[in-house]
């Protein structure tokens, strides 16, 4: 990649941290009894475009600062950070089934095949989804799968391909992966499934990429592409009538491309906004301390908040006693993970970017919250 600037710091920014509160309270309400009326799935695609844009922005961080990208840390990265809380939430999470506190009955062979990042093809492989533990892994499947690949795609382009012109080849994967879903719609009796498959999903984690190379705000300089308060609305505007529209075809086909899209306009709008624009201003709102702290439990709160939820729902049928009695545990079992499990492993995280190891340590802040 052939960088034009080359930043020396990158900056904290808690505004990512409200964003992923927004995210995990729509899958959460979603799951909670409101599913009809709280987009659940738009939650997942922030967070895979969120996703997208940090792990990008970071790696051109590194090959900016140290002129390549070490494959080696970038994976130890990734093992510290979603490895321990996951597999420690599976493990509470077979202890409720055991203790009768979740129904089931569960397959062990699925249980497995989420375990191993595979959950997404359960019914390719002949598998019932519906015996899988309540923990959403199918999304972490599809991060997976892709970063196992993007950081070497990136590593071969550092030096031979500009960000911008890596940029325009992210853009094109995602209308290849939105031709996929068309033609799993054309071709499928049941094509519900292109939901959760990481060849029909990817584009909303490229669509983040495609941010974090072209006119990234945060590496960019004044060539950053800051869009006004104004097309930020319009970008809500899209995403409303994305959500609005119920026809079938349109949900399984477009909705993520031209959400897609759209998120592109609203993150570059909080990112670095001009100061006293309509853009600083939402981004004050979501650098708000309530929505930062859940957005620091995010990723356990996603993790085991249906399987609390189920728990709950053993004891009480009201929507209410599950969302509300569920939210105090999921939030106290999230703070004891990032007390007890996230926070030192972050603290081995860094350990990798300190100088010498790979990436220099001033971009340690911005990558302890990737994910």
């Amino acid at each position: 990649m052939s960088p034009t600037t080359s930043p020396t710091s990158m900056p904290h920014l808690p505004q990512l941290d409200g964003i992923r509160a927004l995210a995990v309270g729509l899958v959460f309400l979603s799951h909670a009894g409101l599913g009809h009326i709280v987009p659940g799935g738009l939650g997942v695609t922030i967070f895979f475009f969120l996703s997208g844009y940090l792990i990008t922005t970071l790696l051109r961080f590194e090959a900016l600062n140290t002129g390549g990208v070490s494959l080696r840390n970038f994976y130890l990265r990734r093992v510290f950070r979603i490895f321990p809380p996951l597999y420690l939430t599976l493990l509470f999470v077979g202890g409720l089934y055991a203790a009768g506190l979740l129904k089931g009955p569960y397959d062990g062979v699925v249980v497995l095949m989420q375990a191993a990042f595979a959950g997404n093809y359960v019914t390719v492989l002949g598998g019932d989804i519906m015996r899988a533990l309540p923990l959403p892994l199918w999304s972490l499947a599809v991060e997976e799968h892709f970063y196992l690949l993007f950081p070497l795609v990136f590593l071969m382009a550092v030096g031979r391909v500009s960000a911008a012109r890596l940029a325009l080849y992210c853009l094109i994967a995602c209308l290849v992966v939105l031709s996929f879903r068309v033609a799993a719609v054309l071709t499928l009796a049941d094509a519900s499934d292109t939901y959760i498959w990481t060849h029909t999903r990817a584009d909303s984690i490229l669509f983040g990429c495609c941010l974090a190379l072209w006119r990234n705000p945060l590496l960019d300089g004044a060539a950053g592409y800051r869009p006004g308060g104004w097309q930020a609305l319009a970008a809500l505007g899209v995403i409303a009538a994305t959500l609005v529209v119920r026809d079938e075809t349109f949900r399984q086909t477009l909705r993520y491309t031209i959400q897609g899209g759209a998120l592109f306009v609203l993150f570059a709008c909080i990112l670095q906004p001009a100061r006293g624009s309509a853009c600083a201003g939402a981004a004050r709102l979501l650098s708000a301390p309530v929505l930062t702290r859940i957005g620091l439990y995010s990723y356990t709160i996603y993790l085991v908040h249906a399987a609390m939820i189920e728990a709950v729902a053993g004891f009480s049928g009201s929507h209410l006693v599950q969302g509300v009695v569920g939210a105090a545990l999921t939030l106290a079992f999230a703070a004891l993970m990032h007390r007890l499990v996230e926070r030192p492993f972050a603290r081995l995280r860094r350990r990798l970017d300190a100088p010498g190891a790979g990436a220099p340590v001033r971009g340690a802040a911005l990558a302890a919250s990737a994910r």
